[in-house]
């Protein structure tokens, strides 16, 4: 027969057994408290940098207004755009909206400033002729210039070769407009300025792929505007803080524009990603200048 002992401990047990039970119906909802507000937040902070910040393609318009440029020569539209990292996340789809944002836009001179392909991407035939095509789709009344960025291996080169762009490389490239020379002057980190000599008379804009040569190329040349690609803007911005992701080559000058001494430095955000397949406050875009001579 159970003692009054054993009973007063079962029943102690079984008290003991309820609170428990309280106990964790409590934990649980504060667990799942803090859970669902979590999983919302990280649903929207990752659709927001996987999908929306990576939708569409904006046009940034710049009028650049510059005293040393020749009366004749304002209002020369330039379409510069930058950082393809083509890949399986960069659709088809996207190349031709950049191509007719491009066009639309109806260029005198056309700029790319580097990286074409993702570094660690094995490019089918098929994506090549796809690149091809829509590269000579591209409008450009006057030229059509590239460069090579820091991923850019030989198929660079062989898809370029099949385009009407001409790639510059630590070169000059003298474009004639009636009686009006402007300077191309293309740059790597490799440059030479006492083999790359340039008239400092004539209207000059530098195209390079790393923005932070522009301290070393204003101190060798006189250029009244330099476009540059690679920081894509550093990608992921935050609202009152700025860039967040600082590549080398862009530690120094990552946003958009800078005013460097005399110098207008333009960098593009890019059409595709780096490393990451993420952006935030900051979506694909392509650079449209307006030169002018007087505001």
């Amino acid at each position: 027969m159970e003692t009054r002992e054993e009973k007063n401990a079962e029943i102690a047990e079984e008290i003991e057994e309820e609170k428990n039970k309280i106990r964790n119906k409590k934990v649980f909802k504060i667990l799942l408290w803090i859970f669902i507000p979590l999983f919302v937040t990280f649903t929207i902070l990752y659709t927001s940098l996987r999908f929306i910040g990576n939708y569409g393609i904006v046009v940034r318009e710049y009028a650049n207004y510059n005293s040393f440029l020749p009366d004749n020569l304002s209002g020369l539209k330039i379409v510069q755009f930058s950082d393809i990292h083509y890949n399986n996340y960069t659709s088809a789809d996207k190349i031709k909206k950049m191509v007719n944002l491009i066009n639309k836009a109806n260029p005198e001179i056309v700029v790319f400033t580097g990286d074409l392909i993702s570094e660690d991407y094995n490019i089918s035939d098929k994506d090549k002729e796809e690149l091809i095509k829509e590269l000579n789709n591209i409008k450009g009344k006057i030229g059509k210039y590239a460069i090579k960025g820091d991923e850019d291996k030989e198929v660079f080169k062989e898809i370029f070769d099949n385009t009407d762009f001409k790639i510059l490389d630590n070169t000059i490239e003298k474009i004639y407009i009636d009686n009006s020379i402007i300077d191309i002057i293309a740059l790597n980190e490799n440059y030479s300025k006492e083999q790359i000599i340039k008239d400092d008379n004539n209207f000059s804009i530098a195209i390079i792929h790393k923005p932070d040569l522009t301290d070393q190329i204003i101190k060798d040349y006189n250029v009244q505007i330099i476009m540059a690609g690679h920081s894509l803007n550093g990608q992921i911005v935050v609202p009152f803080i700025g860039p967040l992701i600082k590549k080398e080559g862009a530690k120094k000058y990552q946003s958009s524009y800078y005013k460097v001494n005399n110098t207008d430095l333009y960098i593009s955000g890019g059409i595709g990603n780096c490393n990451y397949e993420f952006r935030l406050f900051n979506h694909p875009s392509i650079n449209f200048y307006r030169l002018r001579t007087n505001k």
